[in-house]
């Protein structure tokens, strides 16, 4: 069952309307992969590709928020992850991520989530600017996470706010491993060595969507990780920017959410962040 939600008061009821699929979605999501978790129930288990899984969870609600989102807006185009989640469409895309942190699932490690963003389908440039509303649910915890453009971020509708810390070495920051592609891995481990040497502590909890959310709540002063995809980062990318956060790829530019590299910090660690990363 939909429960309530509460959004700020915007003008434009379109975007509400937006926000609130998108929060509905991911708790249609969220009830089909807790119904698995609580059943130990987790068949049909392949390989996408080394180290990476899909299971039938995953699938199952992919299609149960394609076909919330299209009763909705039956005109609107879809980016899902799994197999078959593709479809053309005009004014706006929804980019879906039905379980991120599968392996976490299967293993009953209890951080994964479903991530539902949708963005603007016109000729504006493509980055965080052009999405306009996420949530993103960790269906475990209950923690659910939303924003819509110039509404700010919400925790369980109560507003969230990155943390103010400036310092390199207080912050608390998380990374996520190259598993999907060991390519990055030698990369990866020269970063990691900068990253450990200067900070508090570093921490990898295996799903891109709560990282993010989790820099906008201030429970994490910054995150990075290459190989991602824009389902993982969507709606976790607005959230953090509406949380007064900084993003960027590794090249400090704004293609993150399509170029497979991103940083989400805190303003006062992001560039000391960045200079890590790139060995300055």
């Amino acid at each position: 069952m939909l429960r309530p939600y509460k959004t700020t008061n915007h003008n434009n009821h379109l975007m509400n309307t937006l926000l609130q699929t998108a929060v509905n979605a991911a708790r249609i999501g969220g009830d089909i992969i807790m119904r698995h978790y609580y059943n130990n129930n987790v068949k049909k288990l392949t390989h996408k590709k080394p180290s990476d899984y899909v299971t039938e969870v995953d699938r199952e609600s992919q299609d149960a928020i394609v076909e919330y989102i299209l009763k909705r807006f039956p005109h609107h185009a879809i980016l899902a992850e799994e197999e078959g989640g593709g479809k053309e469409g005009e004014e706006c895309r929804w980019i879906i991520d039905p379980l991120d942190g599968t392996t976490n699932f299967i293993h009953h490690f209890p951080v994964f989530a479903v991530s539902v963003a949708v963005e603007r389908l016109d000729d504006s440039p493509r980055d965080v600017s052009s999405i306009e509303a996420g949530a993103v649910l960790n269906p475990v915890s209950g923690e659910l996470f939303s924003a819509q453009s110039g509404g700010g971020a919400f925790l369980n509708g109560k507003s969230i706010k990155v943390s103010g810390r400036s310092k390199i070495e207080d912050c608390l920051i998380a990374t996520g491993f190259p598993f999907r592609n060991k390519d990055y891995l030698e990369e990866f481990l020269t970063i990691f060595k900068r990253m450990f040497n200067a900070v508090s502590g570093i921490r990898r909890a295996g799903a891109a969507a709560i990282d993010l959310c989790w820099v906008a709540s201030g429970a994490l002063d910054g995150f990075w990780e290459q190989g991602l995809s824009p389902w993982d980062v969507a709606a976790g990318s607005l959230i953090v920017k509406e949380a007064g956060g900084t993003l960027s790829d590794f090249q400090g530019g704004s293609g993150y959410i399509w170029n497979r590299e991103i940083i989400a910090a805190a303003p006062g660690i992001h560039q000391m962040m960045l200079n890590l990363i790139c060995g300055r």
